[in-house]
């Protein structure tokens, strides 16, 4: 009893000896803090406001100026860069809308936010606006990243700045509104920037979890809805920030597998989002044309697309960055999976956040390289500059990180590798300054033409190449522009559009080799046949510019006389042997037959033999051909003209018979023109 007593009040002694050391402690800390943890909490809180403040005005600074600088202008601001423009000004929604008019693989979010934003504040739009978000929008991916890059905020900024403004290999193409690049890159930063959130720390549940998780599977809709090929890079990018994160925290914590699968789930549910997206608009809810993007597998040109994509990237300026960042790359994993498998916590965890970084966006610019080898269309599309950007981009950035972490591995030796990673972000700033081009580059002469254009016949169709029509349409004003009308055989992107060429009087026409039968080069035809509508030129060159000649041709479709036809001309087979198409018309002293063959249909040399009244046939001419237009002017002399026998000499070889069908015949009085 005696000892058990003592023993009691031994360890009370020891109780209140350990409650009066705790006490003691942390009074000393109190007393050594700075601030009480509400005032750090404030301290932080206003510390993140400046830090937005700062990067407001940043790129408050900088986007007009680099968007003066980067801006397409005369024929780089092409039918591409006039589509947004056209559907931000739209005035009616449809499903049609979620995605770049007529294509379904680049995502158009930005233009429905900003087409919103016009409708509400009733502003009117134009490139340079476009031009100017989109810049804003790219320049806000250095801010996200400098958050995402945490110890390399620096580096990571200012050098992704550089290889932005800076690299002439994909420079062109990012700052290209019409691109999904620029609203795709701060989207997938975004959602790694979620990523990384999700994959440090024990991963506590609560609302704020549920919030980040919402928040990163957003992003990642976003960058997916923009570019599907942005779910699959995410996928690694988080199996990457998962490696990261376990390597960070040692043995303690959540597994790999467990940290990937929370940024996998928020990037699945992105991609499911997005696929019932894309497949309302696949539906027949949508009820408009559009070309669906090939994913065939170019088999039997594999090997030549692999040798293409190598040497096109051989021949670039970047290609010495991709070598030194794909040995970064190397090296980081290494880095990383050695930290894995030491199980402890990293003394120097700036080494791993840079090995991530390196990787990632290695990682991010190697993936393009398999897409481009095995895609058929990327071939048929003469593996275009487009299709490379983000090789340039991801890749030219791992080079440059790669050379900033060895600079910082040899500045920690005398713990100076904060200061190495400050000036390599400073010398990518200064580098990518100096590589921005001057503003001022002359006048923009089709501008110049689109206004003559507007000036002369507002709110009329102009009919042209896909090239010569939208351009056009997209420098005028939004209440008195052209509306634009690509000729048949051209890709139409707003085929609402076609019926304005139907109804309307008067139409504006470039001639252009784009289009058959439009005299390019020379003097305009008189007679047209697009769309249905048959056209009488009216008053030629009315403007002449950007190598085109403007004319403005009449509808004269109304004006065509009752006519029937023996079979239906648009069954009439005239590569048949005998075929003949025989046409009655009211009777006349002379009259004028048209025939005008449907696309991508055979070549053929048309006759036209006059029918008279008293029926006798006259003898056949040959009718003069513009294009796939054909015309005679028939006579009577002693009896009136009350028909006409058409036949056909198809011109050799005939490689398929089916395509000798399809014309649409015309009889106009001869005072429409000749």
């Amino acid at each position: 009893m005696r000892l058990r007593g003592r023993w009691c009040v031994d360890t009370k002694q020891r109780l209140r000896n350990e409650d009066g050391s705790r006490t003691a402690r942390a009074d000393g800390e109190a007393a050594g803090a700075a601030v009480p943890p509400q005032a750090a909490a404030s301290a932080t809180r206003r510390g993140r406001l400046l830090q937005a403040a700062g990067w407001i005005c940043l790129i408050a600074v900088a986007a007009p100026w680099l968007s003066r600088a980067f801006i397409p202008v005369g024929r780089a601001f092409s039918s591409d860069v006039a589509i947004p423009i056209l559907m931000v000004r739209a005035r009616h929604w449809s499903f049609f809308d979620v995605y770049f008019w007529g294509q379904d693989r680049l995502g158009s979010w930005h233009l429905l936010l900003m087409r919103a934003a016009c409708q509400a504040t009733g502003c009117t739009f134009y490139h340079a606006q476009l031009h100017l978000w989109a810049t804003v929008w790219l320049l806000c991916g250095i801010a996200v990243l400098s958050r995402l890059a945490g110890s390399w905020r620096f580096a990571a900024a200012g050098l992704f700045a550089a290889v932005l403004v800076g690299d002439h290999d994909s420079r062109a193409v990012l700052f290209d509104a019409s691109q999904p690049y620029a609203w795709q890159l701060t989207a997938l930063l975004l959602a790694w920037w979620g990523m990384r959130k999700l994959a440090e720390g024990p991963g506590v549940p609560g609302a704020g979890r549920w919030r980040l998780r919402g928040g990163t599977a957003f992003a990642a809709f976003l960058a997916h809805w923009t570019s599907p090929l942005s779910g699959p890079l995410l996928l690694g990018v988080a199996g990457i920030e998962a490696v990261r994160g376990r390597a960070v925290d040692g043995a303690g914590g959540r597994s790999v597998l467990r940290r990937w699968s929370e940024g996998a789930l928020a990037v699945g549910v992105a991609v499911a989002a997005e696929l019932a997206l894309r497949m309302i608009y696949y539906s027949p809810l949508v009820g408009q044309p559009f070309y669906r993007t090939s994913t065939a597998i170019d088999r039997g040109h594999l090997g030549a697309n692999a040798l293409k994509v190598l040497r096109t990237l051989a021949r670039s300026a970047s290609f010495p960055l991709l070598v030194v960042g794909t040995a970064g790359a190397v090296v980081a994993g290494v880095l990383l999976w050695r930290a894995l498998r030491a199980g402890r916590r990293s003394r120097e965890p700036w080494r791993l956040d840079g090995a991530a970084l390196v990787l990632a966006f290695w990682a991010m610019a190697a993936a393009q390289l398999p897409v481009l080898v095995l895609l058929r269309h990327v071939r048929i599309a003469q593996f275009g500059i487009r299709y490379f950007t983000l090789i340039y981009v991801f890749g030219a950035l791992a080079g440059l990180l790669t050379v900033a972490w060895a600079a910082a591995a040899v500045a920690a030796k005398k713990h100076r590798w904060r200061e190495a990673l400050a000036l390599a972000g400073a010398a990518g700033v200064v580098a990518g300054v100096l590589r921005v081009q001057s503003a001022h580059r002359g006048p923009d002469g089709v501008t110049a033409v689109a206004a003559r254009l507007e000036a002369l016949a507002p709110g009329a169709p102009l009919l042209g190449g896909f090239w010569t029509t939208y351009a056009f349409s997209a420098r005028q004003r939004p209440e008195t522009m052209l509306i634009p009308v690509p000729c048949e055989g051209r890709s139409v992107y707003a085929p609402w559009w076609l019926a304005n060429l139907r109804r309307e009087r008067y139409a504006v026409v470039a001639n252009t080799p784009e289009c058959e039968g439009f005299g390019a080069g020379g003097a305009p035809p008189p007679w047209i046949h697009q769309h249905g509508t048959l056209l009488r030129l009216a008053r030629p060159r009315i403007a002449v510019g950007a190598g085109l000649i403007f004319s403005v041709y009449e509808n004269v479709t109304a004006r065509a006389l009752p006519r029937t036809a023996v079979p239906a001309d648009t069954a009439w087979r005239y590569c048949d042997p005998g075929a003949a198409l025989r046409l009655s018309v009211p009777p006349g002293a002379r009259t004028q037959v048209i025939v005008a063959r449907a696309l991508r249909t055979q070549a053929a040399s048309l006759f036209a033999a006059p029918v008279f009244a008293d029926g006798t046939t006259g003898p056949a001419v040959r009718m003069g051909r513009v294009g796939r237009l054909y015309r005679a002017e028939l006579r009577g002399k002693s009896s009136p003209v009350v028909g006409a026998r058409i036949t056909a000499r198809p011109a050799p070889p005939i490689a398929d018979i089916s395509k000798c069908t399809g014309v649409k015949a015309y009889v106009v009085p001869s005072d429409s023109g000749s």
